[in-house]
């Protein structure tokens, strides 16, 4: 006979109690929700808050309204099929990137921590302007210094950088070989974002100075990290769209 390996919510608490004021606290938060967080204001176990979260998850599928596992916490989003019409109604246009951003914000998330002499190096242009705009979205952040001469400032990625781009740790950041594996029609609606064509991008000339292999695979993270780009503005119109400062210019 097999036995029930759910575990039990609190005396005199229904698990669909339980799993009611889960989705209660989730909805009237503005960030993600994490597990332990959850298991604290439910005075549950941190075990049966991810089984029925887990749940959760699952029933909301199908629907217009999606739980996403989101920067290591729950957040209640839009489905991605229904965007173009929530966006119409909230009048939200979707958070846009340069190019620029985009390359900067590449190399940081896949070689972090890095210098800002590192970004300029593979870039083969000052990455101030770019870094400084960054920050103000609050999409990386400052980890430290760098023990060498001239003590330069280490920067990584932040909670935001995760939100923004719907992954739940840097571990799901998509590979350069993911990128270069694209089919012709995700390949194509990338382009189609970022309104370029990615082989030439790719074949441009490499800075002086910098070497090859870097600037290649810089230029083909800024790509990977603009197909996610690329298929969040036609996901969830959620708050960590809104957050974003949506008024700063891009710089080069």
């Amino acid at each position: 006979m097999t036995e029930d390996i759910h575990e039990s919510p609190p005396d005199g608490v229904s698990r669909q109690h339980l799993k009611g004021l889960l989705e209660a606290l989730i909805f009237v938060s503005d960030r993600p929700m994490k597990p332990n967080d959850l298991a604290k204001a439910a005075s549950a176990s941190a075990k049966l808050v991810r089984e029925l979260l887990t749940e959760l998850q699952e029933e909301y599928r199908q629907r217009g309204v999606q739980l996403d596992e989101v920067a290591g916490g729950w957040v209640f989003r839009t489905s991605a099929a229904y965007a173009p019409f929530v966006r119409d109604l909230a009048t939200q246009k979707p958070v846009r990137l340069t190019r620029a951003q985009l390359e900067t914000l590449a190399i940081l998330a896949y070689r972090q921590p890095i210098t800002r002499p590192e970004i300029d190096d593979i870039r083969g242009v000052d990455s101030g302007p770019v870094l400084k705009l960054l920050l103000e979205r609050d999409l990386i952040r400052i980890l430290g210094r760098k023990d060498e001469p001239g003590r330069p400032v280490l920067y990584g990625t932040t909670s935001t950088f995760l939100e923004f781009f719907g992954l739940k740790s840097l571990k799901d950041l998509p590979t350069l070989r993911e990128f270069t594996d694209l089919s012709d029609d995700s390949r194509r609606v990338v382009e189609r974002e970022l309104g370029e064509d990615l082989a030439a991008t790719v074949e441009s000339p490499v800075p002086d100075g910098a070497d090859d292999a870097d600037t290649v695979g810089a230029l083909e993270a800024a790509d990977t990290v603009g197909a996610l780009e690329a298929a969040d503005t036609v996901g969830p119109a959620d708050a960590a769209e809104a957050k974003v400062n949506q008024s700063s210019p891009g710089s080069e």
